[in-house]
């Protein structure tokens, strides 16, 4: 396997034109060479010339803090010429699609994201987040749609903002989940000013508020050092079980059929992720409910 230096010398002068005959034809016979082609046909197309691309490789590879978080995983091991070519990707990727940044979670999935000032953010299953990174030492803000945890370094306000309203501090770790009827807010380290509906609460570290559509908002203090879901188990408090239900939908991909039950009763209790024949038999069981399987066991269909 060659160096990162290497390969990035190599592709720098691939794109530059310097392949040596030999080099350039044995490039060609390659499966991914009418990739990385579409990828600089993209680039053309926005006439990015002066483009340095081994400057911006140093650069990419110097945020390489981003790391996604699966329940299993496989790791392809591409051909040593080839080893940064997501960084070439991403680059290009930039500049077709703007400044904006944008990340997405599917079912079961966590996303590590740093954050250009060197904060962590980590989305949770079916999440979405995005800033824009042009404006970013400016105006330290993230959409959220979804839930994410943040640790944010001290410096300029930084704020979340979602549907439901945002979350603004300076420096310091907490929670945010925001869904169409749900909003809920954790402080884990410092302090937070959480704003919705015309509303203002600090929060300090320990202490939860929850906003959910026809029921009063609610505070309460914890002792939990990071939020469950982050070690793989979900945990609610007093929550009408539709967004039990919705969590386990988003966590293993599959359908709760409800028609047949009150989705206000209220739920206490946890339930692992990685695991959703213990995660169904720990709900229902505590709910009192029987269910069964689709024969696709795609959809849980409860029982009166």
């Amino acid at each position: 396997m060659l160096d990162d230096k290497k390969d990035e010398i190599f592709l720098s002068r691939w794109i530059n034109g310097e392949l040596s005959e030999e080099e350039l034809r044995e490039f060609k016979s390659h499966p991914e060479y009418e990739y990385y082609m579409k990828i600089m046909a993209g680039a053309d197309a926005l006439d990015l010339k002066g483009y340095d691309v081994e400057k911006e490789l140093t650069i990419i590879k110097s945020k390489r803090g981003n790391n996604t978080i699966k329940k299993s995983s496989s790791v392809i091991k591409l051909w040593p010429y080839f080893a940064v070519a997501a960084s070439v990707a991403i680059i290009l990727g930039l500049f077709l699609f703007g400044p904006n940044e944008s990340f997405t979670t599917n079912y079961g999935e966590q996303l590590a994201v740093t954050l250009p000032d060197g904060s962590e953010m980590i989305l949770n299953a079916k999440s979405n987040a995005s800033f824009d990174k042009d404006s970013w030492e400016e105006n330290r803000t993230v959409s959220l749609e979804g839930e994410a945890y943040f640790k944010v370094k001290k410096g300029s306000k930084f704020t979340v903002t979602t549907k439901n309203g945002e979350v603004s501090v300076l420096g310091t770790e907490f929670n945010v989940q925001s869904y169409t009827s749900f909003f809920e807010v954790a402080c884990y380290e410092g302090k937070v000013s959480v704003t919705n509906d015309q509303q203002r609460k600090v929060l300090t570290a320990g202490n939860a508020y929850r906003n959910l559509k026809n029921i009063a908002p609610e505070s309460w203090t914890f002792v939990a050092q990071t939020p469950s879901w982050i070690n793989s188990t979900s945990t609610f408090r007093s929550v009408p079980i539709k967004y039990v239900f919705k969590e386990i939908e988003e966590q293993y991909n599959i359908k709760v059929d409800t028609s047949n039950i009150n989705t206000g009763v209220i739920y206490t209790g946890t339930f692992p992720n990685d695991n959703i024949e213990v995660a169904l038999k720990t709900v229902f069981s505590t709910l009192g409910m029987d269910y069964s399987l689709s024969q696709d066991g795609k959809t849980v269909v409860l029982e009166k």
